[in-house]
Formats: structure tokens, C-alpha cells, sequence
């Protein structure tokens, strides 16, 4: 036998792997052939008996190897002659070893057991059962021990020999029949079985619960011609004449249980042009020399599917709009057709909504836009006013005057005006005429006032200042005119709390602008107009006579007038045995009347007492002002505020109404 030396290339071998070195040999009791895990324990006498180890020479012995298992623990694949061995210090023997035995324990385990790579259903079915193979290619990853693989479940029936690996046999657990191995790397199984066909009003059924991982292709054969093939949850299916039989090919994802069927297909219907009947409801609003139009036009379409629908327009009418589900264009062509072009085709119930317009003067026919190509067309008209005309119905031509009632409620819906017309057609023409009566608008008020207050103080020397509240409802009138008393000097003016400033027309009118009120619900909401003016007459007054108080009148109603006049303490007011001195269309009152007002109505608080504090304060500013102007020490004008009080009104004052009252008065001081 022929040896070579390699001390050098195992010494080199050794250096270049960084391999850990093996714990002081030591004496162990454990019995000979006794595992421990994976490792082999021996006594020391054994190991020495084994490896041929001297321990008298400490480490520094030879060992020789055969070339072959050196070859097998670095996994090279260079082959020497028969019998060459290799002779390695003690050392790097034991660095060897060391590092084979780390290579084998860093592989890890797999992630799983095995992969069903490929799986397959081949065979035949009848009305009396189904005889299947299942053929499986599974790649076992995990290298030791037993595996189990499921392949079947247990309701079905195996049959004649399946075709395992070497070593391999099937066992029937948990449900299951499952594949029992311990090789590894790639190998096929083949199982024959049967499973019970079902039959149900003319359909079999083969179904049962797949338990291998994975898709699966299906290779069918049904032993009948002309037949309808199903397979539950298949992405891919193919059928297919052959023979007198019908072969079947499938594609069944992972997770989707295997169910078949199949059925006598019945004959293919031929292709048969659609069929539509159309219904529509028309709500036509008569406006000012125009009719202005709603249509829903509801088709139901038979046998196929379109997607285009045509329509005829009425002469004169123009379309607005066009809506409906999936509607892709829509175009009206010269003679008075409208296509309607659907994005995808359409089969069934489908609803087309139009707007459309057409001008009228005294009489007009009712427009109705119509489905063409129909086998049959009814349709409701609903007529109601927008303008202040009166409308009634010629003599009808294959239409039907019918209650409003009777008008379907996506026509009421429509409007929130009273349908004052309604109709019904059926035929295939038909003529509804209108007799449209227009008459003169009335003018109604724009302008609004809810109430006036007054506050009025007299001095005795014939002077008289006043505040009025006016509390305005104003729609789009621009200004509010009033006919102010004679000798009357505007103080002040203000529009909901804002100063103004008014103007005067060529009758000598004043005019306060407005603002416009806002809305509140459905009602327009007041706000307040304050005037200040001072009357000053020619001459002063005397100590007794006659007072005349002229009111300003405004050129809009006014629902409730209430004046607060204040008079000089010391006077005397009444004539005769007691009697009011005060007469005119004014009445003297203990307390104004409260009245009944609506929600928009909003009636100004007044306090007497406050406003004539207010009064006193603007006559201050004034003289202020007039005594600066001038250089020269103010004037101070006491009004009577601790003087006497009384109350008038009147209810409901039109702009031709005259508002005054006249007193009679004694004992005044002389003015100073």
C-alpha cells in the first residue's frame, strides 16, 4: 500500500479555517455506545483503541487517513489512486474533524417539510360515479426523520395501487390519507380513487375538499356528448367534443375545494334583434312665452342589449340637458332626432332624464320627446303655470284627460307648484293642445312699515322737537319717502343703526335709502329707520290757544302709528268740564294697543323716558355746535321732560291718510 505525507497542506488547511480546538482530553465513565444527541460517547480506552492515539507522545503522533474519507469531509472531487492515504499530525486531525462536524450543524432547518410543486386530476366521470387519479410532485426539504404529507381526504375511496417512493406508504389519520416518508428531495406519488356522483333535477355533482397545498390542474373526460361543464371557483375552464365524449380541462387555485358539474346543455338560443317599450313622464311649466320641460324616459330593453338609444324632438324644442346612468354623448342631428350614446351596452330597465325648452306665445301643443324603434309607448303629462297666465286644454287628440291624482309621483316630485293639467297617452299620436290667457301683473307692495314710534317733546315757546322709529320691511325699494311737516329741520337720519345721508325729490319728498332686508326662513325681517327733526314755528306761542302736530306721512302703509308727546308741566289740556283738549284722527290712549304679528314682523321697544333723555342730549350737541360756530357761550334749551305725557295712535295709516292731532292748552308760562 502506497502512503503520502501532507503534513504541510494540512498544516496550510488548518490556517486558513478558523476552527475551534477541541476541549483537553479527559477520561469519561459513560458506558461504550451509549448516544447523547447526536454524539457517540465512548470510554478512553475505546477512542484509543479506535483512532489509534498514543497519549504518550502528547499530541505530537501522526495519523493516517484514507484519501477517500478526506476527499468526503472536504467535499472536494479530486480522485487518487486506490489505497493512497494521508498522514496528519494530531492537531490538525483534531481541526478537521472539528470543522466538518460545524459544517454540518450550520445548514438550519428547511421553513417547511415539503412543497407540493405540481398536482393533478386525471380520469373519467359517469352518471354512476367518478374515477379520478390524483398525481402529485412534492419536494420533501426536510432531510431526517418521518414526514407526513396529506394527499386525500378520507371521504374518498381509494382504489387499485398508488404509486409511491421507495420506502413510502399512505396512512388514513385525522381526515386525511396522508403520505408517509422519511427520504427527501423530489419525488411523484400517483392515487387512483373514486369518488360518488350526485344527481339533482338533471345536474351531477362530484365535489369534494382538496387538502394538498397549492393549484391544481383537472384532465376530464365525461363519458356524453353535448354537455354543460362547471367547476366552482375555476379561473380557466375548457370544453370540448371528443369522440362521443366531452373532455375538460380546468385550473383550480389553492384553498377552493373541488366541485364539478354537469348538466344536458341546452340548445343555443339564435341571436334575435332587441325589443324596447318606453314609458314617459313629462312635466311642462308654461312660463312667459315659453315652456320649459322635464322628461323621465324609462325603457325596458329585451333579448339584447344596445347602446345607443334615439329619441324624436319635437319641431322647435331644444334640448338642454341629458342625463342618465353611463351616458357617454348625446348629439341632436338636423332632422329633429337626438342620439344618445351609452358607454357599455344596456339590457333591462333604464332611465333617461332630459331638460328642454320651447317658445310659445297664446297656444302651444304640448311637446313630448319620444323613443324611436319601440315596439310600444305610453306616457303622463303633468302641466303646471310659472307666469301669471291661465291655461286650459284644446279638443284632445288620442290623449286622455285624466285627474292629478292619477299622475305618477316622480311627475309631482318635480315641482313644488300645483299641477293644474294632467294626461295620459297610448297611442302612437296624439295631440295636446294649450290655451294659454295671459293677463296684467298687479303690483304688490315692495316696501313695508310695521310701526312708527314717536317721541315728541313741546316747549312752551311754541317749539317741537321729535324722534320717529320707523320699523322697515324693505324687498328692492330704494328709498323711503316722506312728506315731512312744514318748518320741519332734519336733526339726524340712520338705517339700521348706520347714519345716512337723505335726499330730497322736485315734490319736496325725503329720501331715506334703504337696505335691502334679509331673509329669515321665508319671511324678510325689519330693521330700524330714526329721524330727528325739529319743528320751530314763526311766532312764539302764547301762554293759551290751539297747538296743531302734523305728523310726517310716508309713501308705504304703515300698520301702527304710536305718539309719545310730552307737554310742559304747568299747562292745562283740557276744555270744559274736564274734556280732552286733543282731537283729530290721532285717538288719545292710556297704553298703545299690542298687535298680532307674524314672524317676519319685528315692532321697535320703545321707552319714552329714554328717548326723551336722547332728545335732551342731541338739543345740548346742537347748541354746542351752533355756539362754537359762532364764538359765542351755548344756549342751553330746557325740554319738559319732567312735564306731562300722553299717548295717541292710529291704526293702519295709508300714504294718502293725513296724520295730525290738534290740543288745546292753557296756563303756559311765558318762554324765556
Amino acid at each position: 500500500m502506497r502512503s503520502t505525507t501532507l503534513i504541510a497542506a494540512a498544516g496550510l488547511l488548518a490556517a486558513a479555517m478558523p476552527l475551534a480546538v477541541m476541549a483537553q482530553d479527559q477520561a469519561n465513565d459513560v458506558p461504550a455506545g451509549r448516544t447523547d444527541g447526536s454524539k457517540v460517547v465512548l470510554t478512553w480506552e475505546e477512542f484509543i483503541k479506535i483512532t489509534g492515539y498514543d497519549p504518550d507522545k502528547k499530541g505530537q503522533q501522526v495519523i493516517t487517513i484514507p484519501w477517500d474519507e478526506v476527499r468526503s469531509l472536504l467535499g472536494v472531487d479530486i480522485r487518487l489512486e486506490g489505497g493512497t492515504t494521508v498522514d496528519l499530525p494530531w492537531e490538525q486531525f483534531k481541526s478537521l474533524l472539528n470543522w466538518s462536524i460545524r459544517e454540518k450543524d450550520e445548514g438550519g432547518a428547511p421553513p417547511t417539510d415539503y412543497v407540493i410543486t405540481r398536482s393533478e386530476y386525471s380520469g373519467t366521470l359517469t352518471d354512476d360515479g367518478a374515477q379520478l387519479v390524483l398525481k402529485a410532485d412534492i419536494n420533501v426539504l426536510r432531510k431526517k426523520g418521518w414526514k407526513r404529507i396529506p394527499l386525500l381526504p378520507i371521504s374518498v375511496a381509494l382504489v387499485g395501487e398508488a404509486t409511491l417512493p421507495q420506502g413510502a406508504c399512505l396512512n388514513a389519520t385525522g381526515g386525511v390519507y396522508e403520505l408517509l416518508t422519511d427520504q427527501s428531495g423530489s419525488m411523484t406519488v400517483t392515487v387512483p380513487f373514486a369518488v360518488t356522483v350526485q344527481k339533482e333535477a338533471g345536474v351531477n355533482h362530484v365535489s369534494f375538499q382538496r387538502v394538498e397545498g397549492g393549484s391544481s390542474l383537472l384532465d376530464l373526460e365525461i363519458d356524453s356528448q353535448g354537455v354543460d361543464v362547471k367547476v366552482a371557483g375555476a379561473q380557466s375552464l375548457v370544453s370540448r367534443p371528443s369522440d362521443g365524449k366531452t373532455k375538460t380541462a380546468a385550473a383550480v387555485p389553492a384553498g377552493t375545494p373541488l366541485a364539478i358539474s354537469w348538466e344536458r346543455a341546452l340548445p343555443k338560443a339564435e341571436d334575435v334583434p332587441p325589443k324596447l317599450y318606453a314609458e314617459t313622464h313629462t312635466l311642462v311649466a308654461v312660463a312667459d312665452g315659453v315652456l320649459l320641460c322635464q322628461e323621465t324616459v324609462n325603457v325596458n330593453i329585451l333579448h339584447a342589449g344596445i347602446r345607443e338609444l334615439k329619441l324624436a324632438v319635437p319641431t322647435g324644442a331644444r334640448i338642454l340637458t341629458v342625463t342618465g346612468p353611463n351616458v357617454q354623448d348625446w348629439r341632436e342631428t338636423g332632422q329633429g332626432e337626438l342620439q344618445v350614446v351609452l358607454g357599455r351596452e344596456v339590457l333591462g330597465s333604464y332611465t333617461l332624464r332630459l331638460a328642454y325648452e320651447l317658445a310659445t306665445t297664446d297656444g302651444a301643443t304640448v311637446p313630448v320627446v319620444r323613443a324611436t324603434g319601440v315596439e310600444r309607448e305610453k306616457g303622463f303629462v303633468g302641466v303646471i303655470a310659472m307666469a301669471n297666465v291661465e291655461i286650459a286644454a284644446g279638443e284632445l287628440q288620442g290623449a286622455t284627460s285624466i285627474d292629478a291624482r292619477q299622475l305618477p309621483a316622480d311627475i309631482v316630485a318635480m315641482t313644488n307648484q300645483p299641477v293644474l293639467l294632467a294626461f295620459r297617452y297610448a297611442a302612437d299620436a296624439f295631440t295636446i293642445p294649450l290655451v294659454i290667457r295671459r293677463h296684467d301683473e298687479v303690483s304688490v307692495l315692495m316696501t313695508l312699515v310695521d310701526s312708527a314710534a314717536f317721541t315728541s317733546m313741546q316747549l312752551n315757546d311754541g317749539r317741537r322737537m321729535t324722534k320717529v322709529v320707523y320699523s322697515v320691511r324693505n324687498n328692492r325699494n330704494q328709498f323711503l319717502r316722506l312728506s315731512m311737516p312744514e318748518k320741519a329741520d332734519l336733526w339726524s337720519v340712520s338705517v339700521a343703526g348706520n347714519t345716512v345721508s337723505p335726499a330730497r325729490d322736485t315734490q319736496g319728498q325725503v329720501l331715506v335709502p334703504l337696505v335691502r332686508s334679509s331673509a329669515d326662513s321665508r319671511e324678510l325681517t325689519a330693521f330700524p329707520v330714526e329721524i330727528v327733526y325739529v319743528e320751530t314755528p314763526e311766532t312764539t306761542a302764547p301762554a293759551k290757544g290751539t297747538l296743531r302736530v302734523t305728523l310726517p306721512t310716508c309713501a308705504v302703509p304703515v300698520m301702527h302709528v304710536m305718539f309719545t308727546y310730552y307737554l310742559p308741566a304747568e299747562g292745562r289740556y283740557t276744555v270744559g268740564w274736564g274734556k280732552s283738549g286733543f282731537s283729530g284722527p290721532l285717538a288719545i290712549v292710556d297704553d298703545f294697543t299690542t298687535l298680532s304679528v307674524d314672524r317676519g314682523v319685528h315692532v321697535v321697544a320703545v321707552n319714552p323716558a329714554a328717548e326723551a333723555q336722547q332728545l335732551q342730549q342731541a338739543a345740548d350737541q346742537r347748541a354746542d355746535r351752533q355756539a362754537v360756530a359762532a364764538g359765542a357761550t351755548p344756549i342751553r334749551v330746557r325740554l319738559p321732560i319732567g312735564g306731562k305725557q300722553f299717548k295717541l295712535e292710529k291704526i293702519l295709516a295709508m300714504p294718502h291718510d293725513q296724520l295730525y292731532f290738534e290740543v288745546e292748552y292753557s296756563g303756559w308760562e311765558a318762554a324765556r
